[in-house]
C-alpha cells in the first residue's frame, strides 16, 4: 500500500472512531432523535419528492437511521449502510423497536459494495462533507442507480456561523465559542484531507451534481423543519448544533 493510501485509510478509521464516539449522544442532537411532528414533516417532503410509489433505497452514511426508518415507514423498502459499527446497532434496534425490514450493513460511501442499477434512489443526510473523495462517492452513487433515479443529498450551509445555534445576530465571543465548537468535530489533520470540510453552500453542490453528470438538478429550502428544529432548541434552551435544512437532487443518466 503507498503512502497516499495509508493517510486515507488512517483518515477514514479516524473519522469511524469519531462518529462511532458520537453515536453515544448522537439522537440527542436537534434532528437525529426526531420527535414524532418532525418525522411528520420528512415524510410529507421526502415523499413529494421521490413519490408515492414503493422505491428500492439505499440510504448512504445513515447514522442511527432517522431517513431509513421514515423511508421504510412510507413502504419503500431500504437499505442503509455506515463506516460506524456503533450507529449501525442504535439503528438495528430503532428499526426493530418499529417491526421495520431495513437491511443496515457496515460499508463505506464511497465504495458501496452493491450491483450497478440496484437502487432507484440514493439519499445522504449531512454526508459530503465528511467524505476524502465526494466526487468518487457520487459517481459511486449514479452507478448504483438506476438511469432515471434520483440521488438525494439533505444538506445545509455548513460553516460555524450556520452550524451551531440559532441566532444570526452573533457577537465576536459567541462566533469565537461557535469556532470552538466546529474545531471539535475533527482535527486539522483530518479536516484537511475533506474536500468539503471547511464550508459547503447550495450553490455549490447543484454545480458539484452537475459536473457529475447528474441533470434535472433541483434545490429546495426545507422552512419548516427549519424553523421547528429552531424552536426545539429554544425550547431546550439550549445553543447546540443546527444547520438550515436542504433538499437537493439529481436525475442518474
Amino acid at each position: 500500500m503507498d503512502n497516499c493510501a495509508q493517510i486515507q485509510d488512517q483518515v477514514k478509521n479516524n473519522i469511524r472512531m469519531y462518529w462511532n464516539e458520537r453515536s453515544k449522544t448522537f439522537d440527542q442532537d436537534v434532528g437525529h432523535g426526531a420527535d414524532e411532528y418532525e418525522c411528520w414533516l420528512w415524510k410529507k417532503h421526502l415523499s413529494d419528492i421521490i413519490g408515492e410509489k414503493p422505491k428500492n433505497i439505499l440510504d448512504v452514511g445513515t447514522g442511527t437511521g432517522m431517513i431509513a426508518i421514515n423511508l421504510a415507514e412510507l413502504g419503500h423498502t431500504v437499505t442503509g449502510i455506515d463506516l460506524c459499527e456503533e450507529m449501525l446497532e442504535l439503528a438495528k434496534e430503532k428499526a426493530k423497536t418499529r417491526d421495520l425490514p431495513i437491511r443496515f450493513l457496515q460499508g463505506d460511501a464511497e465504495n458501496p459494495e452493491f450491483s450497478d442499477q440496484m437502487f432507484d434512489v440514493v439519499i445522504c443526510r449531512h454526508l459530503l462533507w465528511t467524505l476524502p473523495h465526494p466526487d468518487k462517492a457520487i459517481r459511486e452513487w449514479s452507478r448504483v442507480c438506476r438511469p432515471g433515479g434520483i440521488i438525494i443529498a439533505i444538506d445545509g450551509h455548513l460553516t460555524p456561523r450556520n452550524c451551531f445555534g440559532h441566532s444570526d445576530d452573533m457577537d465576536e465571543s459567541s462566533m469565537d465559542e461557535r469556532q470552538k465548537l466546529w474545531k471539535q468535530m475533527y482535527s486539522p489533520e483530518i479536516t484537511k484531507h475533506l474536500p468539503f470540510g471547511k464550508d459547503l453552500t447550495m450553490d455549490f453542490l447543484a454545480s458539484f451534481f452537475t459536473t457529475n453528470g447528474l441533470f434535472e438538478v433541483i434545490h429546495r429550502y426545507i422552512p419548516d423543519i427549519s424553523e421547528y428544529q429552531k424552536q426545539v432548541l429554544r425550547d431546550k434552551k439550549e445553543n447546540g448544533e443546527h444547520c438550515e435544512v436542504n433538499i437537493i437532487w439529481g436525475t442518474v443518466r
